[in-house]
């Protein structure tokens, strides 16, 4: 028996007027129990400072996991490019799906795409199709430039999303840490020699992370002398026509980018990489070490999402998390040829 100071299930059924087993139901987070019912119970459980017995929460583990498992087997993945593979273009975005599979088949799942923008299956379609073949699973992939509406009623799913582009419902998320990667490459740089750094980007790129690029950079900025401080290029669209005209403005030493579109515009102008300004990817990938910058680890990213909605399905919880969690998979440094030690800029007399 439970000691008399510890409230009981009882106590808080009687608050809520429903039964002990409802009350054991909503607090395991069961379907069986409605969202409403659900939240009530537990702002009374947490209000009474209700603690589950561990004894007995550990002999339940034990025998639900002695039953023949009966767990969604299969999780929807979410894409909506204005084309059905436009997705695949993007390296980031192969990477993300490559983790996820992996992952997803690992747990037990059959892992599917679905696109939301297929004029012959409108999104309730879908919905209704993955509840009618009970996949409750659904993780969001990275929303294309200028994002895309994503209209699901989520209590009935139990659902996680990629990055930041997708906010429309506070699901739990799994993103690469730009900012940190971010101020992980200005140690590198600064370690190299390099003190005028450089950040280019075009504002979509950098408004898709909230920022969290342009944010690193500023960080750094605000502790070095103003002669070392190169605005930062936030480009409508492309870089293609502003970059040079910005590069040979301030004369960065180093350039930090997204888009490998840089190199290409430097060596067409006779820029020489890395003798004359070095050039650093943020989202490079140890595979490719012929580019240095920060890996952001987007198939772990991937994965990392999939486990999102692994939990959720295992502990039966639908619906928006009252909490919603943010799993950030730490950047790293990936030397390469596009980057030199170089020797600190002498000051001129008087400077």
């Amino acid at each position: 028996m439970e000691p008399a100071s510890r409230p009981t299930m009882q106590l808080i059924a009687d608050q809520a007027g429903v039964s002990r087993m409802a009350v054991s139901l909503a607090l395991r987070g069961s379907r069986k129990i409605s969202a409403r019912t659900t939240a009530r119970i537990r702002e009374i459980a947490e209000a009474v400072g209700y603690r589950p017995n561990p004894m007995v929460s550990a002999l339940m583990t034990q025998l639900r996991m002695a039953r023949p498992s009966q767990r969604p087997t299969t999780i929807a993945y979410l894409t909506a490019f204005p084309t059905r593979d436009g997705w695949r273009r993007s390296s980031a975005m192969t990477q993300i799906l490559e983790g996820a599979t992996r992952r997803a088949e690992a747990l037990g799942y059959q892992f599917e795409e679905w696109w939301l923008r297929d004029p012959g299956l409108p999104q309730h379609r879908i919905e209704d199709i993955l509840l009618t073949r009970s996949i409750h699973g659904i993780l969001v992939a990275p929303l294309p430039p200028g994002g895309a509406a994503v209209q699901f009623d989520w209590a009935k799913f139990s659902g996680a999303t990629i990055g930041y582009s997708f906010g429309e419902a506070a699901l739990h998320r799994a993103s690469g840490d730009e900012y940190g990667g971010l101020l992980l490459a200005v140690r590198a740089l600064l370690q190299l020699g390099y003190r005028r750094l450089g950040l280019a980007l075009t504002r979509e790129e950098d408004e898709r992370v909230e920022r969290r690029w342009s944010a690193g950079l500023l960080v750094h900025q605000a502790e070095i002398a103003a002669d070392q401080r190169v605005p930062i290029l936030l480009a409508e669209g492309t870089l293609a026509g502003p970059f040079l005209d910005w590069y040979r403005t301030h004369q960065p030493d180093v350039v930090l980018s997204l888009s490998r579109e840089c190199l290409r515009l430097l060596s067409e102008a006779e820029v020489r990489v890395p003798r004359e300004v070095g050039f650093a990817l943020l989202g490079a990938s140890a595979a490719e070490p012929d580019v240095a910058g920060v890996d952001l680890h987007l198939p772990f990213v991937g994965a990392a999402a999939v486990e999102l909605v692994d939990g959720q399905l295992r502990r039966n919880e639908l619906g928006l998390p009252g909490e919603r969690k943010t799993i950030l998979l730490a950047a790293q440094w990936i030397p390469g040829g596009t980057v030199r030690e170089i020797a600190p800029r002498r000051r001129k007399p008087g400077a």
